[in-house]
């Protein structure tokens, strides 16, 4: 029993007691392979340049399997690393991993001795935030969570929730505002999908080559729709090549967390019964989503998959995530060594749908043009500042045709946006490398949208009927990107053909215009296409007046003897 008034000696951690001191030092120009020989030498964990620089062996030897070991080590390194004295405390420690250092240097003087990392380590709950969420919504996913959770306690699979849910929770957004579900199982998530589908009903579709699956459509018992579920069975990856699709294995939850993309996506939520609502955050998402901090979890992360770039930009853009000096690091390593043969055009084209189909994707755009990123399309594609002001363009575009009721492809009108300011044997190329098929390749066609542009500026008369006839031919997606190549008025005559002028017909029937006297024949089609026009125009407007309009039609045509 403690004694009143007594002194207890406390025992205070220091940095010397979590050092790893299997660290090395090499000079900055070194390069990777002789590096890492002098790390496995000697036995090493970590390489430092012994100021702010640090690089896991672990990435090392990754960089050397890609055929990268002829490079300066440093590019596979953590920058601006920060350092403690040895005798600094164990706080100052944590809090400056807490800050996003992914490594901290530990001195003796001068000299390091050792490096800390952050650990996997239980972390805080979030069962009060879950149960603090209000509304139908909010039950729903609470009932559903609920529900994974002692399901798969029962069956010995421990399930999580991860993705945006966690981070939403973390961020305090509101449940009608929250993404739909993701769920990880160790072991056999397919087994744990369908007998979750039983549970809830919904459609079960099962990709057993990935060990995923999705429900949609499923209900609470008292029939309150649920949103969609994706379940994933925990997995490790291996990326053979960059860019390359991964080679997958079961593992544990960890290991899942840490094959991610950015710290704040590394995040899982235990839905089991004895651990409801505590997170497993080994990276120190939790504290960069707080901070609107963007990192990657190591610095080969966008070289291993080019992909998580669009991903990076969605994620800026939706949520106000700034990219730290890592993730700067990592893209300029990841642009410099593109193109990435092992990519496929379609994975890069299914980035650019997802980022259309953000609410508002021209910011995703804009940070994808200031990062470089569609130098993955083409190496020689450049960013002009006409590309980003045709960025606004776009905008006001996609926001009148929203108004108006217009329906758009708006993938096919951002890659005219995107391709307009290159030049045609960069544009051809992009293309060819997004593998666009289907005809899609025909209908984006910047030239063409150019040169219509040109046509319609030049067009005299410029009456309506003849604003048609140029435009009622052209495919809608390069009649879009003459919109965007056009002046203040082609912009207003454009709007005004696909808002009404490519749907005006004549007031007349085929059989009106044979009762007025016009023989059945091709002559019927000519005239409803006249009468079309004069409407266009204004120079009809009622059933009589295209009447006489036929009349005097037929008068020219017999005059002319065009009527045999």
């Amino acid at each position: 029993m403690a004694k009143a008034g007594h002194g207890y000696p406390q025992v205070v951690a220091h940095a010397a007691d979590l050092v790893n001191p299997r660290v090395i030092t090499a000079p900055p120009r070194g390069s990777v392979d002789r590096v890492l020989a002098s790390a496995r030498s000697a036995r090493a964990a970590i390489v430092t340049d012994g100021a702010k620089m640090a690089a896991r062996v672990a990435e090392l030897e990754r960089a050397r399997e890609w055929k990268l070991e002829r490079r300066p080590w440093t590019d596979v390194a953590w920058a601006n690393v920060p350092s403690l004295s040895a005798s600094a405390d164990e706080i100052s420690a944590r809090r400056l991993l807490r800050s996003g250092a992914p490594i901290v240097l530990v001195r003796d003087g001068r000299r390091v001795v050792g490096t800390i990392q952050r650990t996997a380590e239980a972390g805080p709950s979030l069962a009060g935030k879950l149960e603090r969420l209000q509304g139908a919504a909010a039950e729903a996913r609470l009932w559903l969570l609920r529900a994974a959770g002692k399901l798969g306690e029962a069956h010995g699979h421990a399930v999580y929730a991860a993705g945006g849910v966690v981070r939403d929770l973390v961020q305090g957004r509101d449940a009608d505002q929250m993404a739909d579900l993701d769920l990880v199982v160790e072991e056999d998530g397919l087994a744990f999908a369908r007998r979750l589908g039983d549970e809830i009903g919904g459609h079960l579709v099962l990709h057993a080559a990935f060990g995923t699956a999705s429900i949609e459509g499923g209900a609470t018992p008292d029939g309150t729709r649920l949103p969609r579920v994706d379940i994933a069975t925990a997995r490790r990856e291996r990326y053979g090549r960059p860019g390359a699709l991964p080679e997958v294995g079961p593992a544990g939850i960890d290991e899942d967390l840490g094959r991610r993309d950015f710290s704040v996506n590394a995040m899982a939520l235990a839905l089991a019964p004895s651990a409801w609502g505590r997170l497993h955050d080994p990276h120190g998402g939790a504290d960069d989503v707080l901070a609107g901090r963007l990192r990657v979890l190591h610095p080969l992360a966008l070289v291993e998959d080019p992909t998580r770039i669009w991903r990076g930009a969605r994620y800026a853009a939706r949520l106000g995530f700034h990219p730290d000096v890592g993730f700067r690091r990592a893209l300029a390593l990841a642009r410099e060594l593109a193109p990435y043969s092992a990519l496929s055009g379609q994975r890069l084209l299914a980035e650019l749908e997802l980022v259309m189909d953000e609410r508002e994707p021209w910011r995703a755009l804009a940070l994808l043009l200031e990062w470089g990123a569609f130098r993955l399309w083409d190496p020689a594609y450049r960013v002009t500042a006409a590309s980003r002001r045709r960025l606004g363009d776009l905008r006001a575009l996609l926001s009148w045709a929203r108004e108006s009721g217009i329906t758009v492809d708006a993938v096919e009108v951002a890659l005219l946006t995107l391709l307009f300011d290159q030049s045609s044997p960069v544009a051809e190329r992009c293309l060819r490398r997004l593998a666009v098929a289907s005809g899609l390749a025909a209908r984006v066609d910047p030239a063409g949208a150019r040169g219509l542009a040109r046509r319609l500026a030049a067009l005299r008369p410029r009456r309506s009927s003849r604003v048609a006839e140029l435009l009622r031919p052209v495919r809608e997606t390069t009649v879009l990107g003459a919109w965007l190549a056009s002046g203040r008025a082609g912009r207003r005559e454009i709007e005004w053909y696909l808002r009404e002028g490519r749907t005006m017909r004549a007031l007349s029937s085929g059989e009106d215009v044979v009762a007025a006297g016009v023989p059945r024949g091709p002559l019927v089609g000519q005239a409803l296409g006249l009468l079309r026009d004069l409407r266009l125009d204004g120079r009809v407007r009622t059933l009589d007046d295209e009447r006489a309009a036929v009349g005097d039609w037929m008068k020219a045509l017999s005059m002319k003897g065009d009527l045999r």
